[in-house]
């Protein structure tokens, strides 16, 4: 019907790459009958008139310049397996260690903690596991150094030791390990202490979305309970300043990714790891998000028309918002207002 072609291109061991080609303009329809027949035959047609040029045809997703590309470093961070960096000087320990948690994680290894933390810098693991006692740099150096250091102090950190005091523990928590694990240890207990860990960090991702894009909120004043832990200064401040960016180009229609990135001064891979693993979203999904929860605070307001509203949350179709909102809410816009209206009534 639409007079497409798809093409396969595959190496074995490399990969493989589909390529579809839609024709441009509506010449190729026959009289359009084509067309008729999808907007008849779908409850969301697929197919909208473009204002600048009626004769041409543009989807929803199209409305908006780039947000259905996703870069290269942001499809490898959230379409591959999380990367776990072990640090330790036993080899019999880290191959314990490989054998438990490869179907989980890519593993990455280091023998000493100053090659640990080198690689750590380069490679921005999800999740570090870390001996204590190690030559070059012990575990809890280590820890300081990334905790202490915006590009890494998201990444939790387990330490493992054989020391089973508590000056030993209390030392390693001080400098921001997120738990303490002592030798010997089972599979499944340090299999249950990562996935507390890691319930933990989505506990503190949603807490934050709930706050996020609520204008004079920021992460510094989200209540902290045991389910939602406290976030690290550093990324409590690198959270601040996306807000802040955000804030000041929440109706920029022009404001993509890249602006986002350049704003932060960090490099792109880094910038997408850190953001997905603090609030688990991808950078056009967070900017998406923002966008949608300040469209939802000016609807409340019930002093502007969804039209009004949609520029001012820097999209520009009517149509595009009113999709975004209804896969975040569950309703329309007009329908948000609708409902919020008789619950105010109430």
């Amino acid at each position: 019907m639409h007079h497409a072609t798809i093409n396969v291109e595959s190496e074995i061991g490399q990969g493989t790459t589909f390529i579809i080609k839609f024709l441009l303009g509506t010449r190729h329809y026959n009289d359009n009958k084509d067309i008729d027949y999808l907007i008849k035959d779908s409850e969301n047609p697929e197919f909208i008139k473009s204002e600048e040029n009626p004769d041409k045809y543009i989807t929803e997703d199209s409305s908006i310049e780039g947000e259905g590309k996703i870069e290269k470093e942001e499809e490898e961070v959230v379409s591959s397996l999380p990367t776990l960096l072990i640090i330790e000087d036993n080899e019999e320990v880290r191959a314990f260690l490989r054998m438990i948690l490869s179907e989980k994680y890519k593993i990455l290894e280091a023998d000493n903690g100053k090659t640990g933390l080198e690689l750590a810098l380069k490679e921005i693991p999800d999740f570090i596991i870390s001996d204590i006692m190690m030559p070059e740099m012990n575990g809890i150096e280590v820890t300081e150094q990334l905790k202490g250091n915006i590009t890494t102090s998201h990444i939790p950190i387990i330490l493992l030791t054989a020391k089973s005091d508590n000056d030993s523990q209390l030392e390693g928590l001080k400098y921001g390990a997120d738990d303490y694990i002592t030798k010997p240890f089972s599979a499944k207990h340090l299999e249950i202490r990562i996935e507390n860990i890691l319930q933990q960090r989505l506990n503190w991702q949603k807490a934050f979305m709930e706050y996020s894009g609520n204008k004079g909120n920021s992460p510094e004043y989200i209540e902290v309970t045991p389910e939602a832990p406290q976030i690290n200064p550093y990324d409590q401040e690198f959270m601040k300043n996306i807000m802040n960016i955000m804030e000041k180009n929440i109706d920029n229609m022009d404001f993509k990714v890249d602006d986002l990135v350049a704003g932060m001064f960090m490099g792109r891979t880094v910038f997408f790891k850190k953001l997905k693993s603090i609030t688990g979203l991808a950078p056009i999904e967070f900017i998406r998000e923002i966008r949608i929860k300040r469209a939802s605070q000016l609807i409340e307001s019930g002093q502007y028309t969804i039209s009004q509203i949609t520029y001012m949350v820097g999209m520009n179709d009517p149509r595009y918002l009113s999709r975004c909102f209804k896969q975040k809410f569950g309703v329309t816009p007009s329908e948000y207002r609708e409902k919020y209206i008789k619950k105010s009534i109430r």
